[in-house]
């Protein structure tokens, strides 16, 4: 008989093999081994990066963009809620031409089916991650910067 929390395991294996995935910045195992082919991810925030993504493709090339940024994250915390709920806490710091961030972060990962399907991360200090995150991008140039 399969011990009860066996599936809350497996949850937790899975976000940081995640972590793992993004650290050694194998981002094509995200896919196919890691997220779920409808991924929704909820970054807070009126940055360049905040916002709504949607599929594997939008995260991993939202995961670049991060590493673009300099960010570093350290997970402080790690555990199951239920059999198809992960929350961590982590610490997210960098700087950026001036604009210094160092916070921490909770992210609540909901699991269906062995793959990571929706993510919602919330923020401990929202101003300090918009002034990060605008300061580590440039913006394109008056036109290019709208898309059509």
């Amino acid at each position: 008989m399969p011990h009860e929390d066996e599936p809350a395991k497996r949850n937790v294996a899975l976000v940081e093999r995640m972590y793992e995935l993004f650290n050694t910045g194998d981002l094509s195992l995200l896919k196919e081994e890691v997220f779920a082919a409808d991924l929704v991810w909820t970054l807070p925030g009126r940055n360049p990066v905040g916002g709504v993504k949607q599929g594997p493709d939008e995260v991993i090339a939202f995961f670049g963009g991060l590493v673009n940024s300099g960010i570093k994250v350290d997970i402080v915390r790690i555990d199951a809620w239920g059999d198809d709920t992960v929350v961590e806490v982590h610490r997210g710091y960098g700087e950026s031409r001036g604009a210094t961030l160092d916070a921490l972060n909770c992210t609540h990962y909901r699991i269906r089916d062995g793959r990571i399907a929706e993510v919602q991360v919330y923020m401990s200090d929202q101003y300090a991650a918009d002034n990060f995150f605008w300061a580590a991008y440039d913006l394109a140039p008056i036109p290019d910067r709208w898309a059509k």
